[in-house]
């Protein structure tokens, strides 16, 4: 039986899962590159950004707060 070390968990994402949690893309471009490809990437990231915040907010609004208020019990 092999023995696992923490060694081998720095290859697999998050805790071995293979997910790595890239969301947007991974182009790196210059905050003073001016060019139409990575202006239309940094906008790009910040929507996908917004977007997952949104996302966050929806499931905690539905899981915490939107149960509490239609409680019948207050």
């Amino acid at each position: 039986m092999a023995k696992k070390n923490s060694a081998n968990l720095g290859n697999g994402g998050i805790m071995g899962s293979g997910i790595f949690g890239h969301f947007g893309t991974l182009i790196n471009c210059d905050s003073k590159d001016d060019s139409m490809y990575c202006n239309i990437m940094k906008f790009f990231n910040l929507f996908l950004l917004l977007v997952m915040f949104l996302v966050i907010f929806y499931f905690a609004y539905t899981l915490f707060i939107k149960p509490y208020f239609n409680s019948k019990k207050r």
